[in-house]
């Protein structure tokens, strides 16, 4: 019989995850009661979202409480099987409809916030079995493969941000099993200098007549990128003793990423139609959030006028206009971070920031104390994921990040996702006290 959970094991709630547990909540609870908060169904009852938030709350705790006691090494031995049933349940959203210009909903239930959890303990155990051998293409192109799956599934879904967070945790977990840096540099530059090619192709867009022709923002993004390698090779020249083979790596991801960016883009231009014209938008509002008033664009600004008068003290709870008139689009799940800063001002926006900032400072140290790789990679994952979560719903309400659809950890309204961050944090507070 396989043995799940454990229950002489050590339990206790560390002080930086009951902190994030009580402040973040009873803000997000304060705003929700002014955004769109109307009565739906929940489980045969008919509740207001700041009701069904609190239950999902409730439930989420009594999870993480629950997970206290689950067995770590199960998650070590059975990770494979788990994997390949989430593969599975990620394809289930392709039965249903479309929700919001995204397919990753089926039956009221997000697969691909389920997919989280079990993506990083599936990463973790490869990178832990295999790490003598980590700095071999092979095994860094078998970790890829265990990420693209999925991620690949998500494009296909039109759910970009999801995607993006799968992928934030590939580069973290890689250089913290041992990675070399000039790996994770080349990793890197397929990412850079598509963006950098990409961003020459929305400035030099003639259907953008506000940006068109405009090159010196690409220019100096070009600029930047062949410093940052001019650098990165002059450093590794004095001690590698692979110079050639590393410079003319470098030329040739670049060269080839940038024609395959190109032709991806020429490609879009040609056959604009259906989830292509989806995609399209979603790269332009990525590299200018405000370029399009009509899509992301004018989430971004009313995002930016709720976030300006605020102030720093805010106008209080349900007086501010933009959250009160639904000036402003998902003003509870995706841009949660600007009704914050409209009704309780930066003071609290600075609140937030330190909250996560604790989090994630503690969450390193465990990752440091933990006793084995496996264990260790399980927190860098999560805080990975956590943080790109933060980065993006934060740069978002003052426009310097892209409108991904991300909602704020422990802040935002939703109930699959708020289980599954209880169940990150709960696995990271069962390492801390019983393998540190």
């Amino acid at each position: 019989m396989i043995r799940i959970f454990r229950f002489d094991q050590k339990f206790s709630i560390r002080i930086p995850f009951l902190i994030t547990f009580i402040v973040l909540p009873l803000i997000s609870l304060s705003i929700l009661q002014y955004t769109n908060n109307f009565n739906n169904p929940f489980f045969g009852f008919m509740l207001s979202k700041v009701e069904k938030q609190f239950m999902w709350l409730i439930l989420g705790f009594i999870v993480f409480i629950i997970l206290q006691f689950l067995r770590l090494r199960f998650l070590n031995e059975k990770i494979y099987s788990m994997y390949f049933i989430t593969i599975v349940l990620l394809l289930l959203p392709f039965l249903g409809d479309a929700i919001k210009g995204a397919q990753n909903w089926f039956m009221g239930f997000q697969p691909s916030e389920f997919g989280k959890i079990i993506i990083v303990i599936a990463l973790a155990k490869f990178l832990s079995d295999n790490k003598k051998n980590i700095n071999n293409i092979y095994f860094i192109f078998i970790s890829a493969i265990i990420i693209l799956i999925p991620t690949i599934i998500f494009f296909i879904q039109k759910d970009i941000g999801t995607a993006l967070v799968y992928f934030s945790i590939f580069i973290p977990m890689l250089y913290w099993v041992g990675l070399k840096p000039s790996y994770c540099f080349l990793i890197s530059s397929p990412i850079a200098i598509g963006y950098i090619n990409m961003t020459f192709n929305v400035y030099g867009d003639p259907d953008n007549p506000a940006i068109y022709n405009d090159s010196i923002t690409p220019l100096l993004f070009l600029i930047g990128w062949l410093i940052i390698n001019f650098i990165f090779l002059f450093k590794n020249s004095r001690k590698s003793s692979n110079v050639f083979i590393l410079t003319i790596s470098v030329l040739f991801i670049n060269i080839f990423f940038t024609i395959f960016s190109s032709y991806s883009w020429e490609y879009m231009e040609k056959y604009p139609k259906g989830k292509i014209v989806y995609i399209k938008s979603r790269i332009e509002n990525f590299i200018i959030p405000t370029l399009n008033p009509y899509s992301g664009g004018y989430q971004v600004a009313q995002s930016k006028v709720a976030v300006g008068s605020g102030g720093f003290f805010g106008l209080g709870l349900g007086e501010g206009t933009q959250v009160k008139f639904q000036f402003i689009p998902e003003s509870d799940t995706d841009f949660i971070i600007s009704s914050i800063a409209e009704a309780l001002g930066f003071l609290f926006i600075f609140i937030i920031i330190l909250v996560y900032l604790n989090l994630f400072y503690w969450l390193l140290d465990y990752a440091h104390k933990a006793r084995n790789d496996f264990l260790s990679l399980l927190i860098i994952g999560y805080s990975s994921m956590f943080f790109f979560h933060c980065i993006i719903t934060l740069g978002m309400a003052v426009g310097i990040a892209p409108v991904t659809g991300l909602p704020a950890p422990f802040l935002s309204y939703g109930g699959t996702f708020t289980l599954s961050c209880f169940v990150m944090l709960a696995i990271c507070n069962n390492i801390s006290n019983n393998n540190i």
